[in-house]
């Protein structure tokens, strides 16, 4: 592909914005500029192909702030941080994560415990400073990354939503983000009945207000690459979508999320690697 064609694309993106339920615009600086349009030239997209679409749920972690290594020993201290916040400084060895001891613990293992960590939740960490066992302790503060959308060649949009309403209603949300421990990952909201929301691209699918009653949902899992070191065989048939079947209760929020099954004996079909599902419904007012 030539300079004239990305010319001509006239670097139609169509939306790149962050979607998280709090967010706010704001202009791109000129370095994600220069990226969107390196990303263009090399997806080897013309302004003749059809629409191309790069999208990333928003997500809700957990960042302690304490870089360690495989001995658990804390090698720097991220300011502000939680870990900061505590007390811990560079030279600590983790003995304990609450009522959790460490000592036989990956580091991988270590890091899925502190990601399960909820916001605003105090918690408490042994270390070992000097040869003496010290008790730091401070409250959660987990981040946000907004969720984003880029679109190349938008296709025309067709404006118009049909979700039939009955009585009451209800939300779906993909906006927090399971804990991994679980095998549970993000995913994003494809589809909601007849409604597309890929159609609606300016559209914010973190959380969607729907009628109450029987819906059919299509998710698009994430779920990372490493997740298939034990089966490589799933990259190879990997489908990335699946519908979901719900009844949804009135002034109910749906959490979702997709489920890599490890275990293929747990498996209906082999191929069948991942599976959508509801990880948490908590009450909230719909009107």
């Amino acid at each position: 592909m030539n300079l004239t064609k990305v010319s001509r694309l006239g670097i139609t993106v169509a939306a790149l914005w962050t979607i998280g339920v709090a967010a706010q615009q704001h202009t791109p600086s000129q370095d994600i500029i220069d990226a969107v349009q390196a990303a263009i030239v090399t997806s080897g997209k013309s302004a003749e192909d059809g629409p191309l679409i790069i999208e990333q749920p928003a997500r809700n972690y957990y960042h302690f702030g304490a870089v360690m290594n495989r001995q658990h020993i804390v090698l720097a201290v991220t300011p502000d941080s939680d870990a900061d916040k505590a007390g811990a400084v560079v030279g600590d060895k983790l003995l304990q994560i609450n009522n959790a001891a460490v000592n036989s613990t990956s580091l991988e293992d270590v890091l899925a415990l502190l990601n399960d960590f909820e916001e605003g939740k105090p918690f408490s960490v042994w270390v070992n400073r000097a040869g003496k066992a010290i008790k730091l302790h401070s409250t959660v503060t987990r981040r946000t990354i907004p969720g984003w959308r880029l679109e190349i060649n938008p296709a025309p949009q067709n404006t118009t939503t049909n979700i039939n309403q009955t009585t009451g209603c209800s939300f779906i949300s993909v906006f927090f983000s399971p804990p991994p421990s679980m095998e549970i990952f993000p995913a994003t909201i494809r589809m909601v009945g007849e409604t597309d929301f890929r159609d609606q691209p300016f559209r914010n699918t973190d959380v969607i207000k729907i009628a109450a009653g029987k819906q059919k949902i299509e998710l698009l899992e994430h779920i990372p690459l490493g997740r298939f070191r034990r089966n490589p065989a799933d990259i190879r048939s990997r489908h990335f979508t699946q519908p979901l079947e719900l009844n949804l209760e009135p002034n109910k929020v749906y959490h979702l999320a997709s489920r890599y099954i490890t275990d293929i004996e747990e498996r209906t079909d082999p191929a069948q690697y991942w599976e959508p599902l509801v990880w948490k419904v908590e009450d909230r007012q719909c009107e």
